[in-house]
């Protein structure tokens, strides 16, 4: 109970845990069924805030936000609703906006050199933004709008 005071956690982020705390796997299952049960472990309720955190703090969108939910032990089904109830919310092009304003408050790809403009490029890819999107908002920046 006191590592879900702190924040959500997947099943699988909760059984790790546990079992690295030394606890018996048939008493951890037990425990997480009982959580489960009560409605304090959901791992569809765990997706959508980690989801909408990440979203919010720009650390990934799109198909990386769901590769993220899938390495903390959500399941495929569980994260795409999640991801795509956060994406209803927000647009990717919003979203990187917020990230060049946040992560590179002075930048301004018209007057930027190359290399800049191109590590600018490269890390809003890594955070799983299309390139079709950061090349449209490059373009935007190039043509004043």
């Amino acid at each position: 109970m006191n590592l879900l005071t702190r924040r959500d956690h997947s099943r699988a982020e909760l059984k790790r845990k546990l079992l690295a705390k030394g606890c018996s796997s048939p008493c951890v299952e037990e425990a997480l069924e009982r959580l489960a049960r009560q409605g304090y472990l959901d791992d569809g309720r765990f997706a959508r805030r980690w989801a909408e955190s990440a979203l919010a703090g720009g650390r990934c969108v799109g198909a990386r936000l769901l590769l993220e939910l899938q390495r903390r032990g959500v399941s495929r089904e569980v994260a795409s609703e999640a991801v795509a109830a956060v994406s209803a919310e927000q647009s990717e092009r919003q979203v990187l906006a917020g990230v060049v304003a946040k992560r590179y408050a002075g930048f301004d790809p018209r007057k930027a050199p190359l290399q800049e403009r191109r590590r600018v490029y490269g890390y809003l890819l890594r955070r799983g933004f299309s390139p079709a999107v950061v090349s449209e908002y490059f373009r935007e920046w190039e043509e004043g709008e």
